[in-house]
């Protein structure tokens, strides 16, 4: 059997098989001969058909059979020969079937980069410092009075931080743009829930009221047909309301399930939840700065079929539809957020792993172990969840995976110079949410 590699465009290869006639002619010779001895055809007796109308009647249909077969066994051959490890499913195309002659076949695929290991001595990390103040609590306990807001009716104009229920419909040059109008929808001036300069204009419109405003979209606006437009409204005021917080008491505690303690162990129940968050913004920080360092020491090449293996499943987990049915918007998403976010996360997959390899790290069975049990402890059936874990190959792969990660990242951090960095609880948090990928 005789191989050749053709290096196409990045991790692109052609690889080229020729398996001479003798391995296969031979096999479909025996076959026809034994389907000589089975069939029965009209005018002979059964075993007796000459084997050159077998040949005519079956011989396409074994040839078909038994090159398949050849073609399956000789391509894993052939990628041990050149020792090459494809992703994906290789796209085969036929060079030459004729009977008599070589059976050549080309098989096209991607192959993983092969790559020294860089950046692991000198990785830096700034290690964010806060705590949660009582201001902080304060400003958190503000936020949920906020998400519990009465609104009431009013007969006075509209203030900032007030509930104006309103149809709106906008024109550009005379002409509809997408999604330009809409009926009895609720904007709270001040909120920045619209475009700059439209919510200012509703302060002092009072129910029934109908007024025409220009308002232009800013020049980095999502829709790029409407960026830097002036567009001219038209609103018409069904209703105005103010809000109404509710007080801070034991009714109020027992809203959010403190059903004993009163405002003092609903402030302590809050003090520990923003902790926790706290601590998880900190690690996500740290992770993230860790993990950009290696991917800034190691610019490798990343194989498109992966990276299109984890666009669907970012797109499935984001609940984005898939194919064309989500329009330009989807495809916008698809392009500017998951394609690059697919693409670091198949690179530091790589990264991680060669540096598992490297550096011989071991996954430690007692945290996955450990970690699936605080996983599982809020079911009913903990041991059942267990089970169906245990049963899922692919779901325990992703534990392994998160053990693994920490482990990575825990030996990475003995390793990195890092240094404090004081900070709010505010930032702190905020920075950890956007340190965080799509698929985090």
């Amino acid at each position: 059997m005789q191989v050749s590699v053709e290096e196409l465009d990045g991790l692109e290869r052609r690889m080229t098989v020729a398996v001479p006639p003798e391995k296969i002619d031979p096999e479909i010779q025996t076959r026809l001969a034994d389907l000589a001895k089975k069939i029965r055809f009209d005018g002979f007796r059964p075993g007796k058909v000459p084997f050159k109308v077998v040949k005519r009647l079956y011989g396409p249909r074994v040839r078909q059979e038994v090159m398949g077969e050849v073609l399956e066994s000789s391509y894993q051959e052939a990628l041990s020969q050149v020792a090459l490890r494809p992703v994906g499913k290789p796209a085969i195309e036929p060079v030459n079937m004729k009977e008599g002659e070589n059976f050549e076949y080309s098989a096209t695929f991607e192959i993983l980069p092969t790559f020294e290991l860089q950046g692991v001595d000198g990785l830096k990390a700034e290690l964010p410092v806060a705590e949660v103040t009582e201001t902080d609590l304060d400003h958190m306990i503000e936020t949920l009075r906020k998400q519990r807001t009465v609104w009431h009716d009013v007969e006075r104009a509209a203030r900032e931080g007030d509930r104006v229920t309103l149809d709106f419909e906008g024109k550009l040059d005379g002409q509809d743009f997408p999604h330009n109008k809409a009926d009895h929808v609720t904007v709270v001036p001040g909120s920045g829930a619209m475009i700059p300069g439209f919510e200012g204009q509703l302060l002092g419109l009072q129910a029934g009221a109908e007024t025409e405003f220009d308002v232009s979209f800013p020049e980095d606006y999502h829709a790029a047909e409407l960026a830097g437009k002036t567009a001219r409204f038209t609103v018409k005021v069904h209703s105005v309301a103010e809000p109404e917080l509710p007080p801070v008491d034991e009714a109020f505690a027992a809203a959010f399930g403190v059903q004993e303690g009163g405002v003092h162990n609903l402030r302590k129940a809050i003090r520990d939840n923003m902790e926790r968050e706290l601590r998880n913004a900190i690690q996500a920080q740290l992770k993230h700065q860790l993990l950009q360092g290696l991917l800034d020491a190691n610019d490798i090449l990343v194989p498109r079929a992966m990276v299109e293996r984890e666009v669907e499943r970012l797109t499935e987990q984001s609940n984005i539809p898939a194919g064309d049915q989500g329009g330009e918007a989807a495809v916008r998403i698809k392009t500017m957020v998951l394609e690059p976010a697919a693409r670091r996360s198949v690179a530091l997959g790589l990264i991680i792993s060669k540096l598992v390899q490297t550096y011989g790290i071991q996954l430690d069975n007692n945290r996955v172990r450990n970690h699936l049990e605080v996983m599982v402890a809020a079911y009913e059936n903990p041991e059942q969840v267990v089970d169906w874990y245990k049963s899922h190959p692919e779901a325990q792969e992703r534990i392994n995976a998160l053990v693994l990660e920490d482990q990575v990242m825990e030996w990475l951090l003995e390793r990195a110079e890092v240094t404090e960095k004081p900070g709010t609880f505010d930032a702190v948090v905020k920075g950890g949410a956007a340190a965080k990928e799509p698929n985090e």
